[in-house]
Parts: structure tokens; sequence; C-alpha cells
């Protein structure tokens, strides 16, 4: 058994000693560099789809909240025609009541878009961390890669 052993630690180290020959620092380095790359292009592309998404909410919580404030204005509104006896006060009422609901529905989707908006703004600086991160790394292996050639 220890005859095995021995010969096949002799082909392990052989077939290291070929390996190290092959490998090229300088080589080695650009392929790292070119890796790099790829990943910094991949990240690139998604900071700028969640900054797009991020965008996109941003304008749907602007939305909700005009929409609420609409709501609220239309109901002060009837009340007010109520109140002058341009319109009936029961219909006021009940229509007051419909723009007070609509009123609330948009104030909850516009809590649920702006915990989004939140998840959003987190995503971006962290993305906008690891692209700062990938560049450094890039210039890292380029200065790496001059002082090899």
């Amino acid at each position: 058994m220890g005859f095995f052993n021995r010969v096949f630690k002799i082909g392990q180290a052989e077939a290291n000693s070929a390996l190290d020959s092959i490998e090229d620092p300088v080589k080695m380095t650009e392929q790292a560099i070119r890796d790099l790359k790829v990943d910094l292009d991949k990240s690139i592309k998604a900071l700028a789809e969640v900054k797009a998404l991020a965008i996109r909410n941003r304008n749907e919580v602007e939305q909700h909240r005009s929409k609420a404030k609409d709501y609220e204005g239309k109901a002060i509104m009837l009340i007010k025609r109520a109140e002058t006896g341009a319109l009936d006060p029961s219909e006021a009422d009940r229509l007051a009541t419909i723009a007070l609901d609509k009123k609330e529905e948009s104030i909850k989707s516009l809590a649920v878009v702006e915990t989004n908006q939140k998840k959003f703004d987190s995503s971006v600086s962290s993305l906008e961390a690891n692209v700062r991160k990938l560049k450094s790394n890039i210039s890292k292996w380029e200065n790496e890669a001059r002082t090899l050639k």
C-alpha cells in the first residue's frame, strides 16, 4: 500500500510541476482583469436596471400622494357644494365618503410603494459600492500586470 501511495505522490508532484511551468503570471493576471471587467459590466447593467426601477417607483410614490390629495380635495369640495345648496347634502355625503375611501386606498398603496422605494434605494447603494470595489480591483490588477511585464 505504501508503494502505491509513493507512486501516486510522485505523479501528483510531476503534474503540479508541469502546471507551474505552463502558468504565466502575466497571462493569469490579464485573465483576472478580463474576468473582473466582465463582472463590472454585469454589475453596471444591474445597477442601471435597479436605478430605473427606483425612478419608476419614485414616480409611483408621487402619483399616490397626488391622488390622495386630489381625493381629499374632492371630498372637501363636495361638502362645500352641499353647504351652499348646489348639491343635495345626502348625495354630497355619499360622494365625499367614496372620495375619502379612495384616499385611504391611495394612502395604503403609498405605504407599500414607499417600502419598495427604501428597498430599491438600499439595493442601489449596495450595487454602487460593488461597482466601486470592482473598479478598484481592476486598477489594482492592471498595476500588478504592468509591474509583472
